[in-house]
């Protein structure tokens, strides 16, 4: 009951109100109409806050539950690694230990076991949080560098028959690539992480097979791969496809495994992203715990970090890389042997990116510096003649010139390492454009210009820059376009 020097208020702003009409109004006040008080508000209030509390409680478990996941992952202890600024580089390393792979004798030979694990794919995850960007670069495990710790040099790969620790110490101190923190994934691990997200559909121009992983593909056109095709597509090194009605071994070896690698890794990527399923999402987290490891120093901030920078892109706009090398032959073991090692300046740059250091400007790019090879590819005879002389009034050096192997509707300029901006100056100054690809193999020349039907002239001057298109394709029958409508 209110005293007489409390200050009287009507029911509905006094919310100690009794539930019946008010007593009279002080003297001098006319009565308020009677009214039933409106107890909404606080009931609304006290939902919020409920509901508030509740939000806050789901959201803390849920961390909490990460956190005891995250804490089961087993940890490696790595030293040296470098301290996380700007940028973070993650080197995943893809273990081909035979140790419980199914499905498959040519992993797992009961009469000839393979013991032990070798480094089957090595790749550096950057992440650029100044630039917002984010890059793979693989590592080819066919490297020919010298290995940390020792006083001999052999195949990059070769450095994890000693364990992490040295791999990422020849790759630190050989490579000059600043490792922040450390990822491996077995065999098992690959197989379970596809199964997960449902497989993966990629795109092969022609039936492909690999007698000695297992891959069997046996029409063209989209493949859908389980866990067991999508490793057997990803470490194949003796990839063959039906031409012709004859199998054709691919020419661009352990390369051309690097695109197909990277190509699949594109694709799973992006179906991981739209995993929305928190049963899914589970599974996922559960295979990583099982089949995943991690330096000691990663942290879940870390982990989450990562996560965010490649969950906030298009998985078509991380950019695929691959150190560039050249083919040599060595002697190992007093045996002779097909290695490669770094095209240098071109490695550099790579190295650079990823490293956080911004390269300076490039050179204006003249027609001048820049070597081409004409192929005649609409079979219309002396065609390649006509264009070489026609390139040359712009002042492009031609190298040399001939057929194409085969007939083209569509003219391609293929570009050697490190020189794309060649090829995108040529393709400015064609009537009709061109689709540009990556050839590795391109050696004594620049660019390979191959004459299609759609050829139309060249131009006084070359046309106004356009977007940067992307090569979506190195040249050898195994590698398709990264990006194939409807698959």
């Amino acid at each position: 009951m209110k005293t007489d020097d409390t200050e009287w208020l009507p029911a509905w702003e006094d919310p100690d109100a009794p539930s019946r009409p008010p007593a009279a109004a002080p003297a001098g006040k006319p009565p308020p109409p009677y009214t039933r008080p409106h107890r909404w508000r606080r009931r609304l209030l006290i939902g919020g806050i409920s509901l508030f509390a509740l939000m806050v409680l789901l959201v803390g478990a849920g961390y909490v539950y990460y956190r005891w996941r995250f804490s089961q992952i087993h940890k490696q202890n790595i030293t040296g690694l470098a301290a996380d600024s700007g940028t973070m580089n993650v080197l995943l390393v893809g273990s081909d230990s035979r140790a419980n792979v199914e499905g498959n004798t040519a992993f797992n030979d009961k009469s000839a076991p393979v013991t032990g694990q070798r480094s089957d794919t090595m790749m550096i995850l950057h992440a650029d949080t100044k630039q917002k960007k984010a890059m793979i670069l693989s590592i080819p495990r066919d490297l020919y560098v010298p290995i940390a710790g020792t006083t001999s040099s052999n195949r990059i790969n070769t450095a994890f028959d000693s364990g992490a620790q040295r791999l990422v110490d020849t790759i630190q101190q050989d490579l000059g690539v600043k490792i922040n923190h450390y990822v491996q994934v077995d065999f098992v691990g690959f197989q379970s992480i596809v199964n997960s997200v449902g497989g993966v559909d990629i795109y092969v121009p022609a039936p492909a097979r690999d007698k000695l992983s297992g891959l069997n593909i046996k029409t063209a056109g989209c493949a859908h791969l389980d866990g067991f095709q999508a490793l057997a597509w990803a470490r194949s090194r003796h990839f063959e496809e039906l031409e012709g009605g004859r199998w054709q071994s691919d020419p661009t070896g352990d390369l051309g495994r690097i695109q197909r690698q990277q190509d699949f890794i594109r694709r799973m990527l992006r179906k991981a992203l739209a995993t929305r399923n928190p049963i899914k999402v589970n599974n996922l987290i559960g295979i990583g715990i099982k089949n995943v490891q991690i330096d000691q120093h990663m942290s879940t901030s870390d982990i989450l970090h990562l996560a965010s920078k490649f969950h906030s892109l298009n998985a078509d706009t991380v950019d695929m890389a691959t150190l560039p090398t050249a083919p040599f032959t060595t002697r190992i073991g007093g045996l002779t042997a097909d290695v490669l090692r770094l095209k240098q300046p071109d490695a550099q740059s790579f190295i650079d990116r990823v490293n956080g250091v911004t390269p300076p400007p490039a050179p204006e790019v003249t027609p001048e510096a820049i070597r081409v090879r004409v192929l005649n590819g609409t079979g219309q005879t002396g065609q390649a003649a006509q264009v070489s002389v026609a390139l040359q009034g712009p002042g492009f050096s031609i190298a040399d010139r001939g057929d194409a192997n085969g007939r083209f509707t569509q003219t391609l300029i293929r570009y050697a390492p490190g020189s794309l901006a060649k090829a995108q100056l040529l393709q400015r100054y064609l009537q009709s454009g061109a689709r540009l690809v990556s050839d590795p193999s391109l050696r004594t020349v620049d660019v390979a210009l191959v004459i299609g039907s759609d050829y139309a002239g060249v131009r006084d001057n070359a046309a106004p820059v356009a977007p940067t298109t992307t090569p979506t394709t190195v040249v050898g029958k195994s590698t398709p376009p990264t990006t194939i409508p409807g698959c």
